[in-house]
């Protein structure tokens, strides 16, 4: 089984390395693709983020997509499955409806406001998902992501959603884990990702 992620943040971006391992040591072969080239990153703060997003839709990243697939099958992978925080979930919902993808998981997605910026129609892309999904929302992130919204409307029993109300967007890669809530929540976040990808793959 193979797990390919992606965050905003890029190859470096607050604890995303740490969740690769992580996934690691469960037994998958996890690739994490540097998109943005040369270790490039921007943050929601950032001057540029609406053109940077612009400039990133699934059509130009998708040759990368491909490549990292046969990648991985060269080296015996033949499952895959997705994992992406923030605008990583716009690839983990692209992603999701490739054949060999059997589960996607989204960590404070941001991926509604990403494709409303893109152009592109959400509740399609949903309806072009054929594998289990897991959206695991912060208390202020989109309500597309909550329970009762779009996500669950269109996927139904193919999506299970887990809010943190405590949770403010960006929280597993970046929330100060020397804080008791946030060190509670980024702990249950990972075991439902590890626990989800067991479960899928």
């Amino acid at each position: 089984s193979s797990g390919i992620n992606a965050e905003y943040g890029g190859f470096d971006g607050g604890r995303t390395r740490q969740c690769v391992d992580l996934l690691a040591t469960q037994g998958f072969s996890v690739i994490l693709p540097d998109y943005y080239r040369n270790g490039f990153f921007i943050t929601p703060g950032d001057p540029g983020l609406m053109e940077h997003i612009k400039n990133f839709p699934y059509s130009k990243m998708e040759p990368d997509v491909n490549r990292i697939i046969q990648f991985a099958r060269k080296r015996g992978a033949t499952i895959f499955g997705s994992i992406g925080t923030c605008w990583g979930s716009y690839l983990v919902v692209k992603m999701s409806a490739l054949p060999d993808f059997k589960a996607g998981i989204s960590m404070h997605p941001s991926h509604p406001k990403m494709m409303t910026l893109l152009e592109e129609n959400e509740e399609e892309a949903y309806k072009e998902i054929h594998c289990k999904q897991l959206f695991l929302s912060a208390g202020n992130d989109h309500e597309n992501v909550f329970p009762g919204g779009l996500g669950e409307k269109v996927l139904g029993d193919k999506l299970r959603v887990e809010v943190f109300p405590d949770m403010v967007h960006g929280w597993v890669t970046r929330a100060d884990i020397s804080d008791e809530k946030n060190n509670r929540d980024v702990s249950k976040a990972v075991e439902l990702f590890i626990e989800f990808f067991k479960e899928n793959m």
